[in-house]
């Protein structure tokens, strides 16, 4: 009986690790999916990220860092307290007791997945983790460039917006095309991978951009290719003659970027008859400031409005779920800022999102210069460094894998020696909230 006893208690718990590896994977693909549902941005992923925190839960391994816990309830009470109460007196509006109340889910949400990153680092699944995002995301992308090549619209619906910009599985061409940067991290570091499969991903994720027709998926590709090249050229062991060489071709190259552009104008006038999305992100390299401001874009007008907002209400912000309606009612404009950094400080005010923002880049900072990170450390690293570049022209402040991945940074960063740390404070043993213990 007690063998019976014994062999049913393990095979219940095979089955248990089993259904928490597959809720893993699904979670892990599915972040970069996402639907409106009832004027709420939902994903697939959110089923998952519950489950998987039942499973931590019920097997006494969550752990719940002491700080961001604090953090939280503190920007909790503020952004409610100014929403339903400073916002209505001072500009004299009616609280959307719906929008609050979906605005504070989406905040309860990021902070679990900042919790389940946390504790993915820390039961050591976060490899896993990255390396099914990482390839779902190559996968989504080269499927996107294949169906404009061959010219199928299949499930046009669900893959393209306006039938012509792929966007993959998410709700947005320009929100699917930062993701597919930030799949490219861990690829394009894997060192057992062959450096001809390097190359290949680089180009299939350039092309899923370009597809996509998002020019600010295009300045986030530029801006981390950049960091690369500088990193390779630097922080590797090179011969100093071997350097300058590098040096002088990467010099030549943008010096003649000009001129090549102008030589392959016609291919790419003839590509954009067949690819309607290459004509969006063509101004980037003939009028810049056109391609920010013009063709859809917008982002003036919205940055425009965000900061209008942000200085009648500095530092208590709107609070949640009334920003697009005091914009509205204040300067007819009724969508997003499309900057993180300016959406937050509207909402939560300058002082909170300062110091949201402040200990990111020292988390950044810390992972970029000490000597003994990881490599999961880095991939964490440029992938929130990607997230934030996209985030000057995208809101991305419930983005879910940003928080995820913060999370399972902070942990990593946590377990760094001190010694060795530039920003030594930030590692020094913090209190946990552990359930179940």
């Amino acid at each position: 009986m007690e063998n019976q006893l014994e062999v049913n208690t393990i095979q219940t718990n095979k089955n248990r690790d089993i259904f928490f590896l597959l809720s893993l994977f699904f979670l892990s693909i599915l972040l970069h999916q996402s639907t409106i549902v009832f004027g709420v941005n939902l994903s697939f992923a959110d089923f998952f990220c519950f489950f998987i925190l039942l499973f931590l839960i019920g097997t006494h391994q969550l752990v719940v860092p002491i700080y961001p816990l604090i953090f939280f309830l503190l920007v909790s009470i503020h952004v409610i307290v100014t929403a339903a109460f400073y916002i209505p007196n001072k500009f004299m509006l009616i609280p959307d007791s719906f929008g609050i109340t979906s605005d504070y889910v989406k905040l309860i949400a990021i902070f679990l997945y900042l919790i389940i990153g946390y504790n993915l680092a820390k039961i050591n699944l976060l490899h896993q983790t990255l390396r099914w995002y990482s390839l779902f995301g190559l996968f989504i992308g080269a499927l996107g460039v294949l169906l404009t090549v061959i010219n199928k619209r299949i499930f046009s619906e669900i893959f393209f917006f306006g039938d012509t910009r792929y966007r993959g599985l998410m709700i947005d061409p320009n929100y699917f095309s930062v993701l597919q940067v930030t799949a490219l991290v861990y690829i394009s570091r894997m060192k057992n991978l062959m450096p001809r499969y390097h190359f290949l991903a680089w180009i299939v994720i350039f092309s899923s951009i370009i597809v996509s027709g998002s020019k600010t998926g295009l300045i986030t590709f530029i801006c981390y290719s950049l960091l690369r090249i500088i990193e390779w050229l630097f922080l590797s062991n090179k011969k100093i003659n071997h350097l300058v060489m590098y040096l002088v071709i990467v010099v030549l190259s943008f010096i003649t970027m000009p001129v090549i552009f102008h030589f392959i104008r016609p291919l790419i006038n003839d590509l954009m008859l067949s690819i309607p999305s290459i004509s969006r992100v063509q101004p980037l390299f003939t009028d810049f400031t056109h391609a920010i401001s013009g063709n859809g874009s917008g982002r003036e007008e919205t940055w425009n409005a965000a900061s209008q907002v942000i200085h009648l209400s500095p530092f208590s912000g709107t609070g949640i779920g009334t920003y697009t309606h005091l914009a509205w009612e204040l300067f007819q404009y009724d969508n997003v800022a499309h900057n993180t950094f300016l959406q937050l400080a509207a909402e939560w005010g300058i002082p909170l999102a300062f110091c949201l923002f402040f200990y990111i880049f020292l988390l950044l900072g810390n992972a970029a210069m000490s000597r003994s990170v990881n490599m999961e450390t880095r991939v964490l690293r440029d992938i929130i460094f990607v997230l934030l570049i996209g985030s000057m022209a995208v809101s991305l402040n419930n983005a879910r894998m940003l928080w995820l991945f913060l999370g399972a940074l902070m942990f990593f960063l946590k377990e760094t020696s001190n010694k060795q740390a530039v920003f030594p404070f930030l590692n020094k043993n913090k209190k946990d909230i552990r359930r179940g213990k």
